[in-house]
C-alpha cells in the first residue's frame, strides 16, 4: 500500500482559473488543501486554463489542460 502526502496540508490559498482562450474567469476563490496536502479543483472540460495559486507570500502559475487525454492529477506546480 502506498499513498502521497503533499507538503502543505490544510492550508488556504487564493486560486484563480482563467480560460486561456477568451479570458473569462472560471474560478476565483479561497481553496484549502486537504489533510493529504493536495487540493481538488473541478474545472470545465475541453479547455486550456491559466491557473494561479497564491498564498504564504508566494505564487505559482501554470497552464492546465482539461481535454480527454489531459492529466487529471497535477503535482508539479511549485510556489515561488
Amino acid at each position: 500500500m502506498s499513498s502521497c502526502q503533499g507538503e502543505l496540508p490544510q492550508t488556504s490559498f487564493n486560486v484563480t482559473a482563467v480560460d486561456a482562450k477568451d479570458g473569462n474567469v472560471i474560478l476565483d476563490e479561497h481553496v484549502s488543501t486537504l489533510r493529504n496536502g493536495f487540493m481538488e479543483l473541478w474545472l470545465p472540460r475541453n479547455r486550456a486554463i491559466q491557473l494561479t495559486i497564491e498564498g504564504l507570500g508566494r505564487s505559482a502559475t501554470s497552464l492546465i489542460l482539461t481535454f480527454d487525454n489531459s492529466k487529471t492529477c497535477v503535482t508539479t506546480i511549485k510556489l515561488q
